[in-house]
This record gives C-alpha cells, structure tokens and sequence, in this order.
C-alpha cells in the first residue's frame, strides 16, 4: 500500500498542467494562487475595509443636516403674541472638513497599499509551500533510489555469501542498510502528507477538496537566475509596506492641521420667518460663530498630541525601512550562496559521486572492495543527492523572498 501511495502521487505530480482552471485534479502554482486570493480571510477582510473606509471619505465632511425649529409665544384667550418658523443650519470651517478628508484619503490609500503587501505576502506564502512540496516529492524519488541501491547491495552481498567470498555478517549488514532504506522512505511519504496539507491550509482548500488524486505539476528543477543586489535595493521604496507606512504619515500630518485648525471659529447660520400680529411680517438672518477661549487646555493639547502621533509614525516608517532593507540583503545572500553551491553541485560532484557508487559497486561484485567501501561511498552518493535538493529548495525560498521586493514573478510563473 505504501508503495502504491508514493508511485500515485509521483505519477501524478509529473502529469501535464490542467488548462481548467475550476478543476483541482491538477493543482498548479497559479491555480493554488487564484484560491488563496478567493478565500484568504485576511485578504477579504481587508477588502471590505477599504470599501469602508472609502464611505469615510465622505463622511469626514462632516456636513450636518439642517434644523426646522417652530415656535409660539403669548398663548392665551385663542390669541398669541408671536410665532416664529426658524432654519439653523452649523458649518465647521473649511479648512478643517478639507484636511479631515484628506487624512481618511491617506487612510484608503495607506488600506490598499496593506492590501497589496498582503498580497505580495501571500503569494510567497503559497510558493514556498508549494516549493516544500516539491522538494518533498523530489526526497522521495531518492528515498526509492536508497531503496534501490541497499537492495541491489542485499542481493550482491547474499551472492557473495553464498558462494563463501565473504561472511554472513555483510549480508546482515545490508538487510540492515534494507531496512533503514524503507523506513526512510515511509517518513518521506509522511513528508509529503504533512507538505500536502500545508500546501492546503495556506492556500484556505476547502476540506472536502483535498483529496489525494491532486497532482502537483510544477517540479523543483534547477533555473539559472541572475538576480543584481542593487535592483532589489533600490525597489524597496517603491515596497508597498514602506508605503503604507508613509500613507499613514501623511494621514497624520493632516491630523495635526485639523488640530491646528481647531484654533479657527466654526460658523452657525440662521433664517427667520416672524409674525408680530396682524401686519407685521418680517424675515430675519441670523450669523454667529463659535469662540475657541480655551485652547490652553483643549486646542493646545489637541496639536500636542497629533504632533506625537506623527512623530510615532514617521519612525515607524524608519524602522520600516530598515527592516525591508535587512530581509532584501539577507533573501539576496542567500540567494547567492545557494546558487553558488549549487553551481559547484551540477559541475562536479554529483556526477563523481554516482561514478564512485559504480565504480565500488562493480569492485565489490568482482571481489576487489570490501562492503564498507561500498557503504561509504553509496552513503557519499545520497548525503550528495540529499544536500543538492536542499539546497535547490532553499535556492528557490530566497528567490521567493527576493520576489516580494523586486514585486514581479521570477520562478513559478
């Protein structure tokens, strides 16, 4: 049954891509996207956010419904001396409605830069899932190759025993080796269980979808990318997280002009229509504006507390700064160490190390070696093969990284 697992998923995860893009027979890097865009929490909260804050913008006008007020004085005997129909309508200063809307202007964009960067987030969430997946269908092609190997060593060692050319301690020795193979292989298979569901958790798969005929079509192979550190620098202000950072300061800034403009009278307008008896109709316009006496300890402390805000939130946006330039400089070094070792991997040492694995495989069969010459080098030939996939794994998690600053898609395509 084991075995029957691991060549179903392998079988499958080579299968040519699926052009449905409703169908999870075929689970590709893109379609894996499209659904944790559809159904990430965070993303969809954030959606509807800047959909309210959009309706703020308008609100922050703050224009106040006109008043109706009805009066009548001297009521008695069937009679009154006056009556009165008045419209009072309040207006906040100019100044300060412009730059309150302005602030929750900067608050939407600051929102939709959060979006984006979200975005950005998520995609290298779901690629590097993917890439761990990858990397664990690929571990397991090499735990069947281990297994391949120790049992070809089991049935020469045997040979060799039987025909009294070594003792019955090699053969043991190999069943061993046999055995420990096929326990490796059954953690791969778990490897790849636990690399599925994280692919699935991520991308928000709906429990009922995750079924194991998924194939995975897109595969952990070596692309030469060239990427320049100086690229990737000089990206980063243009990061969205920076500008969200800087959305938020300009919102700030107009905080503390509102504040300042608390200083400025407000303005009441009144329209009145009076009836003084018989005859003595007149209309009446009435003008009246706010005092602000108190700004020792209203305005004042107002201003004083905006300009804290602002001063909080523009080093945010330094500490920011410096902490996208240290993960872009990390993600870049290890890009490049990687690549680099890699490189020496493809030029020489795999292709000795599985000339080794032959070369010693064929002397112990003809008597020439002995079986622990054989084990070291076919253990040389997988720690080989292991260390190449990690680090063409931890190759293709740097590019991820270097993606979310650079905003463009270099692998995974």
């Amino acid at each position: 049954m084991f075995t029957f697992f691991i060549t179903l998923l392998v079988v499958f995860q080579v299968a040519p891509s699926d052009t449905n893009t409703t169908s999870l027979s075929n689970l590709s890097v893109d379609k894996a996207l499209n659904i944790a865009y559809i159904h990430n929490p965070r993303v969809n909260q954030l959606r509807y956010q800047i959909e309210s804050q959009r309706q703020q913008q308008g609100l922050s006008l703050h224009i106040n419904d006109p008043v109706i007020t009805y009066a009548r004085e001297g009521i008695g005997k069937g009679s009154f001396a006056e009556q009165r129909w008045v419209v009072s309508q309040s207006l906040e200063f100019p100044l300060t409605s412009y730059y309150r809307f302005r602030s929750e202007q900067s608050t939407t964009k600051s929102l939709e830069d959060q979006l984006q960067a979200l975005k950005l987030q998520l995609k290298a969430d779901v690629k590097s899932a993917y890439t761990k997946l990858a990397y664990s269908i690929e571990y397991s092609h090499l735990a069947r190759e281990r297994v391949n190997l120790f049992e070809s060593l089991k049935n020469a060692a045997q040979s060799r025993a039987d025909l009294g050319e070594s003792s019955a301690i090699d053969a043991m020795q190999a069943e061993l080796q046999l055995t420990e193979a096929k326990n490796n292989m059954e953690m791969a298979y778990k490897q790849i269980m636990d690399a599925r569901y994280n692919l699935f958790r991520t991308i928000g798969l709906e429990p009922e979808d995750q079924t194991y005929d998924i194939s995975f079509p897109d595969t952990l192979q070596y692309l030469e990318v060239k990427i320049d550190q100086n690229t990737v620098l000089e990206n980063l202000p243009n990061h969205p997280e920076l500008r969200q950072v800087n959305m938020q300061q300009q919102a700030a800034s107009f905080q503390t002009k509102i504040a300042k403009s608390s200083y400025l009278p407000n303005i009441n307008l009144q329209y009145y229509r009076q009836d003084f008896g018989q005859g003595f109709d007149f209309n009446a316009f009435e003008i009246g504006i706010t005092l602000p006496l108190w700004f020792a300890t209203k305005q004042s402390n107002y201003v004083e507390q905006t300009q804290a805000q602002y001063r909080t939130i523009s080093w945010r946006y330094t500490q920011t700064k410096l902490t996208l330039k240290k993960q872009a400089e990390q993600a870049w070094h290890g890009y490049e160490t990687s690549r680099a070792n890699i490189l020496r991997f493809r030029k020489s040492i795999q292709s000795k190390s599985r000339e080794l694995v032959n070369k010693t495989q064929r002397g112990y069969r003809l008597g020439e070696l002995d079986l622990l010459t054989l084990l070291e080098a076919q253990r040389t030939y997988l720690r080989t093969q292991e260390s190449y996939y990690q680090t063409l794994r931890d190759y293709y998690l740097h590019i991820i990284e270097i993606e979310k600053y650079l905003q463009t898609d270099i692998i995974f395509e």
